[in-house]
């Protein structure tokens, strides 16, 4: 059995339009928050957290942060691996593309499944 060509359309723009929720709220992030800046800051985290370790975390205040250190150094050295100048495209390639591709194609898939088990359903009691 297969799932019509009107609802795969139709699935492919629900899993559109729910891909532009974190795109619109990465958006208003964007636009209302400080410009990024590479100094050390007092009152709140900055670049510089991300190159050279956050100071203001504490074992009290961010106990996740000291548990997933590790995972988060392994992951810059990784996007590093091709040297400095490629963190950036590595970055970008990684985060922006490949990850939210594959959330994409997850979801849709999921949505067309959940369509083909009600439609088997539907068949089955008749």
């Amino acid at each position: 059995m297969r799932v019509a060509l009107r609802i795969r359309l139709l699935l492919a723009l629900l899993v559109l339009v729910l891909a532009t929720v974190p795109v619109a709220f990465g958006v208003y992030i964007n636009e209302t928050s400080p410009p990024p800046t590479t100094a050390r800051l007092a009152g709140r985290c900055s670049r510089y957290c991300e190159a050279y370790g956050c100071p203001h975390a504490t074992p009290a205040n961010s106990p996740a942060y000291y548990k997933l250190r590790p995972l988060f150094v392994a992951t810059i050295q990784g996007l590093m691996g091709g040297g400095r100048k490629w963190y950036a495209a590595a970055n970008i390639a990684f985060y922006l593309v490949l990850i939210p591709l594959l959330l994409l194609g997850l979801t849709y898939g999921a949505l067309r499944n959940a369509v083909l088990i009600r439609q088997l359903k539907a068949q089955y009691r008749e």
